[in-house]
């Protein structure tokens, strides 16, 4: 819809609030405004705009007509964005970043990315936060591209080419299969038997892995790469191969029996090592500065959990 020239926002705020309240009289009390200058106001906006807002005749109460019902659809949403805007132009004022991009490693647990979002907007609730999920190397792309301000994921070539990473808690990870599978089944395993049967890995992950450690980390023959963390674990509770999960993502699962950890001795688990990285030449803001201090205090807080989990 095009707007009318010199059309205001209090205008439209009048418009709305009839319109919600049902009448001129209960309007004007909201807006501690006089009956008539309510009247007055919808008079020069239809007359602006024109066309028929509300049908008057016949009844005490307005009614919005087919065009008003658009027009007041349309109001609402530049007034929704007038406010975003106020709240955008506030947070600036504040000294807050005009947007913190993030680009987190799928391995990255959910249950700690959802309680440092829930505190990020507690503490700046005016700045927009973008989040994209990525593999390991997905992250560092977007960090150097400037894609993302903000980057966790696992370890980057950061040695003197831009990048500064600050080093986190990491991640768990734990052989585990269905109950089902015969690496289960078959009580204890040998050494060697896990070589035998399909592992599944998440791509990339194990070139996060430290390079020392890496053969500890694909063990077996035959290796399936899947995409995502989420089809992974569905084909681990179909049956489907084994593999080294994080650990807080199939807590759940071996509680309840889905799955089950496995002792092998060729695969005792490890840990996905993670940083927080940014770029040198464009540090974090303070929403940003914010952000990777609640992540560093994460540390206390996720090894309380697994305490607790255990």
């Amino acid at each position: 819809m095009t707007i009318a020239p010199g059309l205001s926002l209090d205008q439209l705020r009048v418009l709305l609030t009839v319109a919600d309240t049902g009448s001129f009289a209960a309007a004007g009390r909201r807006l501690n405004r006089a009956t008539s200058a309510i009247s007055y106001a919808i008079d020069a906006l239809e007359n602006q705009l024109g066309l028929p807002l509300f049908e008057r005749g016949g009844t005490r109460k307005p009614k919005l007509t087919p065009a008003g019902q658009a027009v007041v659809a349309e109001a609402r949403s530049v007034m929704h964005g007038a406010e975003m805007l106020r709240a955008r132009v506030k947070a600036l004022h504040d000294g807050f970043e005009s947007e913190i991009s993030l680009a987190v490693d799928q391995m990255f647990p959910h249950e700690r990315l959802v309680s440092l979002l829930a505190a990020l907007h507690a503490q700046c609730p005016n700045v927009p936060v973008r989040l994209q999920t990525t593999i390991k190397g997905g992250v560092e792309q977007a960090v150097r591209s400037g894609e993302a301000n903000i980057g966790v994921g696992g370890s980057m070539h950061t040695g003197g080419d831009g990048l500064t990473a600050i080093q986190i808690s990491g991640v768990p990870v734990i052989p585990v299969a269905a109950p089902s599978h015969p690496l289960v089944t078959a009580g204890r395993v040998r050494p060697g038997a896990a070589r035998e049967h399909l592992q599944l890995l998440l791509a990339h992950s194990e070139e996060a892995i430290p390079t020392t450690k890496r053969p500890c980390f694909v063990v077996a023959a035959s290796v399936w790469r899947v995409g995502d963390l989420a089809t992974l674990r569905a084909l681990l509770l179909a049956g489907v191969g084994w593999s080294g999960m994080p650990e807080p993502m199939v807590r759940e699962d071996i509680q309840h029996g889905r799955l089950r950890i496995l002792d092998l001795p060729d695969f005792r688990g490890a840990e996905y090592p993670l940083h927080v990285t940014y770029r040198t030449d464009d540090p974090p803001g303070p929403g940003g500065r914010w952000l990777i201090d609640r992540l560093l205090e994460q540390e206390a807080w996720s090894a309380d959990t697994a305490v607790r989990a255990a």
